[in-house]
């Protein structure tokens, strides 16, 4: 069957699920996500009206998506010990409100295939992005209202978002075209994987060069007793990290970017030596020592959304050393965001949700490695950039959850998973 013929047989429904995901990353109008979501819920209603109460049950059999709903919930629930109930509950709902429509959607009216079609369209969205950024990096156009241009090739979306997108291109895609059987998909996931590499490696973004460097690494550890990584492998890899490390130092150097690491590298010294804080990297490394002093003294529940931020502003206003011109109300870190605006039993409700749901994909390798490169890449990143509030990274994290969620599901229900 061509692929004209698969999408003329393919459920309306299910076409306008493939648009949304296919959108997500663009993020093309301010009103996109809450105005498609409703959408797509409304939709939902009228498709499965008469099994949406049956349906909504099965989502209390999977514990991972449950402990991801507890957070969320969680997090509605801190505004009570915030200062102004009000504040704390306009930030939460900026960023959750949707969920509430997205999660039940996803995981009640989908199928595996369908949901693992839906992980590579994003994947090939992604795609189009970097191909979009490598063209402003070529110079053949600019966008003025975003500053981006041939320097700074970010596009429409913040450098911090585009750039994670190609770090998770970069692996997922990899992943998709190592396992996959089917040529054609082996060849064109391959080839996403290196536009990503490319356009990742031309931005600013120091902070996604370096997941990408760290998942890597840390995909090797974990699995590095498995039979896939023999003597020969093994040797394979060397030889192709030798290849990525010498491109990534080349393209780097070759885009202007290298000397972003070497001012890096000054700003720590200066925190070290001089105990200033100035840089984009200095004023991070005073984030997590505002942070720290938070987390100390709201340790479990967290000072609730927005009280954090106000206290961060405040510490920097009243310390002498902090010498950077700009007074931040951001943590610039969502493990540091999470743990001051909602405490220790919201960060472990989030953390042990992907830990289980990582756990529970265990046996289905291919879905495994996707999974476990897309959450590396998202908590790396998390350390310098906070990215559970970032739109519309915020979204596309829930709804790959809800997919790995959902595929893992059915396949302790029918054990009939294969590849992506």
């Amino acid at each position: 069957m061509s692929l004209i013929e698969k999408i003329k047989s393919t459920d309306n429904y299910i076409l306008f699920v493939y648009l949304y995901f296919f959108l997500m990353p663009w993020n093309l109008l301010k009103s996109q996500m809450g105005v498609l979501s409703i959408i797509l819920f409304i939709w939902w209603i009228i498709k499965f009206k008469s099994e949406i109460l049956t349906k909504l049950k099965t989502i209390l059999e999977f514990k991972p998506l449950v402990l991801l709903i507890l957070f969320i919930l969680f997090t509605y629930l801190a505004t009570l010990w915030s200062d102004s109930i009000s504040d704390g509950l306009k930030h939460v709902n900026k960023f959750h409100k949707y969920y509430f429509l997205i999660i039940p959607v996803l995981f009640t009216s989908l199928n595996a295939q369908e949901a693992k079609n839906l992980l590579k369209i994003l994947i090939i969205s992604f795609a189009t992005y970097a191909i979009f950024s490598l063209l402003i990096y070529l110079g053949l156009f600019v966008i003025e209202d975003t500053h981006s241009n041939s320097s700074n090739p970010k596009g429409i979306m913040a450098y911090a978002i585009m750039s994670t997108y190609m770090s998770i291109g970069v692996l997922c895609a990899f992943v998709i075209s190592y396992f996959h059987t089917n040529k054609i998909i082996k060849i064109s996931f391959g080839i996403i994987s290196f536009v990503c590499f490319l356009a990742l490696f031309v931005n600013n973004s120091r902070t996604a060069q370096l997941a990408l460097i760290l998942a890597i690494a840390t995909i090797i550890i974990l699995n590095f007793k498995y039979s896939y990584f023999t003597i020969k492998r093994i040797f394979i890899f060397l030889i192709l990290s030798f290849i990525f490390f010498s491109s990534s130092f080349y393209f780097l150097e070759k885009s202007g970017k290298l000397t972003r690491y070497k001012v890096a590298y000054s700003e720590l010294k200066e925190v070290f030596v001089n105990n200033k804080y100035d840089g984009s990297f200095g004023v991070r490394i005073y984030f997590y020592k505002a942070g720290f002093k938070i987390i100390k003294e709201n340790f479990f529940f967290g000072m609730g959304p927005q009280d954090n931020t106000y206290e961060l502003a405040n510490l920097q206003r009243n310390d002498k050393n902090y010498i950077h011109k700009k007074i931040y109300t951001s943590f610039h870190s969502q493990h540091l965001d999470v743990l001051t605006r909602y405490g220790f039993i919201a960060y472990c409700l989030l953390i042990f949700s992907v830990i289980f749901l990582l756990f529970k994909l265990k046996n289905n390798k291919e879905i495994y490695f996707f999974a476990l490169s897309f959450f590396l890449v998202t908590f790396y990143t998390s350390f310098a950039n906070v990215m559970l509030i970032k739109k519309p990274f915020n979204y596309i994290f829930i709804c790959v959850f809800v997919l790995l969620s959902l595929i893992a599901y059915l396949s302790s229900k029918n054990k009939e998973i294969k590849n992506l």
